[in-house]
């Protein structure tokens, strides 16, 4: 090399060299595929195991714990609800009762919430295993509860007598021609009572109940009387006397028996009724629309279910399937729910709903439910204060204040594990108010629907049951972020593979030897080395300048 320099200059003296440093690019081209590599197998891993397989793992698990086999903790919470859910009424006293005797527009006042724990439980289970099936008889339980909000159960109110007119009620719908026989009776009963209205205790309206005196010996007396001791919701205390309460009938007492699907087959089908009563449809409406049986019994539901769709329940009571809508998405104790409510509708314009009505012509109005056909008692369903409905019923009488917050059916649904984290269900019950010349107590009413009472049935789940759902939100939460971080830099990665192999030098090095010719400024030229057109810069070799 050292005699090939001077052979150079020898034959060249006005030549200047460049020494050029020219780096081998064998190990930088192994980098770009290193790193295509690992962002590859990242991807992948992200795809099938993050976005496919965790996703796959969590619905597993969901359906091995949301069934009813026996041993599952589910079918023990199924069977028995371990906590008691809230149960308030309030009850519409009325303040103007002689006025309304005369035919005034009742005035209300509130007053409540009387307040119950309700603990409900299923006896006498029954597995099926042909069908995947498990039938109960279910019972709901009332004990008194207290509270700051609480009103004492001693606390005396007026209302219309339910018995009288509920008596003149049904005999007016189903035999009207007996209605002067039912004017005797409430005379005999009654002692000849000169107002429809009585005042009493909120605790024996509700539960322990207001005597009726069955003792008489006159016709029309007796006659009636022999109807009412044939009636299951009146308690009999002696041979004399029976008893009457508003919820009292309900407390303790096991319900018609329901056969529900276990799940285990086929977990979208969890909790549904099959029959109720033995039967697969109810035969209260004569229309196969709304004797239709559909969802579940309102203490379980299928978990996995779409966020906006319709979470439907039975309610034995009214003899009716509800549905819950989606209404808007929020949280609750920091856990994504949909929010649903319900309403009764409107018979009187949906034409799925005519076949609600007692009389397909004279429809309720909206809002309005007639129970009769169901529980064979003049009873209207509403929601409280006649909230989301008809603006009549709410002017017929004084006092009442429909609020959405107070007084709508109101569900906070979790529908990935199918669980209700906050609940409020509403109904009010009233009953139709009317002049009737054959009935002496009933000669100067104004016609009204008058309210009774209203029931709230609450639950709020705690953090004892809200936290495995929160676990299992902050889980898919976090992997959620890691999937999307994996995404991203196995992205980045596979993008700065493929720029750093179309960047990487891989041609031929070539050294060009120019003739020198003094610039303007008597500067020689350079050798310069050209990678692919581009000038490398490269370390002046001066020893031979000054040397030579």
């Amino acid at each position: 090399m050292v005699h090939l320099k001077k052979l150079l200059f020898i034959l060249f003296p006005n030549l200047r060299l460049v020494q050029v440093a020219v780096k081998s690019t064998k190990s930088s081209m192994r980098f770009p595929a290193k790193l295509a590599t690992a962002a590859v197998c990242v991807l992948a891993f992200d795809v099938l195991v993050l976005f496919v397989g965790v996703p796959k793992l969590i619905k597993s698990q969901i359906k091995k714990m949301v069934n009813l086999k026996p041993g599952v903790e589910l079918r023990d919470m199924f069977i028995t609800v371990p906590f008691p859910l809230n149960f308030n009424v309030y009850i519409f006293s009325v303040l103007n009762p002689e006025e309304v005797q005369s035919g005034a527009k009742p005035r209300l006042k509130e007053i409540g919430p009387f307040c119950y724990e309700e603990w409900k439980t299923k006896i006498n289970v029954q597995d099926f295993e042909g069908d995947d099936t498990v039938a109960y008889d279910p019972v709901d339980t009332f004990f008194k509860a207290t509270g700051p909000k609480c009103v004492n159960g001693d606390t005396e109110v007026t209302v219309p007598h339910p018995m009288i007119l509920g008596l003149v009620n049904t005999v007016l719908r189903q035999k009207p021609g007996a209605l002067t026989l039912a004017n005797k009776a409430i005379k005999s009963i009654w002692s000849d009572p000169t107002s429809m209205f009585i005042t009493v205790k909120a605790r024996e309206l509700l539960f322990d109940g207001i005597i009726i005196n069955c003792g008489v010996s006159d016709f029309a007396g007796k006659a009636i009387c022999t109807n009412l001791r044939a009636e299951p919701s009146l308690k009999a205390i002696n041979e004399e006397e029976l008893a009457f309460s508003l919820l009292g009938p309900k407390n303790a007492t096991p319900g018609k028996r329901i056969r529900a699907f276990r799940g285990i087959q086929d977990f979208h089908h969890v909790g549904k009724i099959v029959t109720f009563d033995g039967k697969s449809q109810m035969e209260v409406w004569n229309s196969s629309k709304c004797d239709a049986i559909i969802g579940t019994d309102g203490t379980i539901f299928p978990p996995l279910g779409k966020k906006e769709e319709a979470i439907w329940s039975f309610a034995p009571d009214i003899c009716r399937s509800l549905p819950a809508v989606f209404e808007k998405k929020t949280k609750y104790d920091q856990i994504p729910v949909g929010s649903f409510t319900a309403s009764l509708g409107d018979a009187s314009k949906n034409p799925d709903e005519k076949c609600f009505c007692t009389n397909p012509d004279t429809c309720l109005k909206k809002g309005l439910m007639d129970l009769y056909k169901c529980t064979k008692i003049p009873l209207y369903a509403s929601l409280p204060h006649f909230y989301d409905s008809d603006a009549s019923y709410v002017n017929g009488v004084r006092g009442l204040k429909p609020v959405a917050e107070k007084h709508e059916i109101r569900i906070l649904f979790e529908t990935m594990t199918g669980s209700p984290l906050h609940a409020r269900k509403r109904l009010q019950f009233s009953m139709p108010l009317e002049p009737n010349a054959k009935v002496d107590l009933f000669h100067n009413f104004t016609t009204t629907v008058f309210p009774l009472f209203w029931i709230e049935e609450g639950v709020d789940l705690n953090k004892t049951y809200t936290k495995p759902i929160k676990n299992l939100f902050m889980v898919k939460k976090a992997v959620g972020a890691i999937k999307v971080i994996f995404l991203i830099g196995s992205l980045a990665a596979l993008g700065a593979a493929g720029y750093l192999y179309y960047t990487t030098d891989n041609s031929i090095i070539r050294t060009t030897i120019q003739k020198v010719r003094p610039d303007e400024n008597g500067s020689a030229n350079n050798i310069n080395t050209i990678l692919n057109g581009n000038q490398l810069e490269g370390r002046l070799n001066e020893s031979f300048d000054h040397k030579y």
